[in-house]
């Protein structure tokens, strides 16, 4: 069993999960459906599984192709009309059976009011769209700033040895802005570092041991964001005024 990322867009990832024994792959959000398809035909692969964490056209768009060419796939994701060919609609802790895999279903709104989280706890990865990034988060476009900050208490809380595969590639633009956050965070400066010197491009996956060290938005509780929220006049005992300020700053940040 093994996981490629297939780039897609600018910034995209399309995960495949690659069964070799049975010749099958799943792929996560494949917003187009040409690297799928073309992964499929230079290995060999029959598509058997989709997962959708959510609807924007960038992890959905490439559904329709896909399904022309291997029409038996299942498609899962969450009950949203604006998600096209979902055969299999899936709920918060639902558990997704694919051969030897058992993948939890974690509700995780914010990003969008219906976006979800793909956990396989016995592999220790965690397929998590838009609402975690390495160093970062999503923004906030349909669900609510305090739905996002929930949700990231839920991943924050899996265990440390989890593997994060997001939906983009933003790691060196969220260490640029976590350094401004905490310019005395060692960790962000060495880590920032070696990506920078790394050959290949794809950061992924973190780890959730590793964001704890490096992401503002699952460092709340730490001193260095107690300072940062004296600085911003914020109470630094309250964690969810923290998080909407750095979110807030964030979007705004170049």
């Amino acid at each position: 069993m093994s996981i490629i990322a297939l780039p897609a867009f600018n910034d995209n990832y399309i995960w495949a999960i690659v069964n070799e024994a049975s010749h099958t792959f799943t792929c996560v959000d494949p917003g187009d459906g040409a690297p799928v398809l073309a992964y499929a035909k230079n290995n060999n692969l029959i598509l058997s599984h989709i997962l959708i964490t959510h609807h924007h056209a960038d992890h959905t768009g490439g559904l329709y192709d896909l399904l022309q060419a291997f029409p038996a796939t299942k498609v899962y994701g969450p009950a949203d009309q604006r998600i096209p060919l979902l055969n299999i609609l899936v709920r918060d802790e639902d558990i997704i059976h694919i051969g030897k895999l058992a993948f939890r279903v974690l509700s995780t709104p914010g990003h969008t009011a219906s976006h979800i989280c793909y956990q396989e706890p016995t592999k220790g990865w965690l397929f998590c769209g838009d609402t975690l990034f390495s160093g970062g988060c999503g923004r906030v476009f349909e669900g609510t700033m305090e739905q996002l900050y929930h949700s990231l208490k839920l991943l924050k809380n899996l265990p440390d040895d989890t593997k994060i595969f997001c939906g983009h590639e933003y790691t060196r633009q969220n260490l640029r802005f976590a350094a401004t956050i905490e310019p005395d965070n060692s960790t962000i400066k060495t880590y920032a570092d070696h990506l920078a010197a790394a050959a290949d491009p794809c950061s992924l996956p973190s780890t959730i041991a590793l964001e704890k060290q490096i992401n503002p938005f699952l460092r709340t509780h730490t001193t260095n964001l107690a300072q940062f929220a004296q600085k911003q006049g914020l109470n630094p005992a309250d964690a969810y005024p923290i998080f909407r300020q750095l979110r807030e700053l964030k979007d705004q940040f170049k």
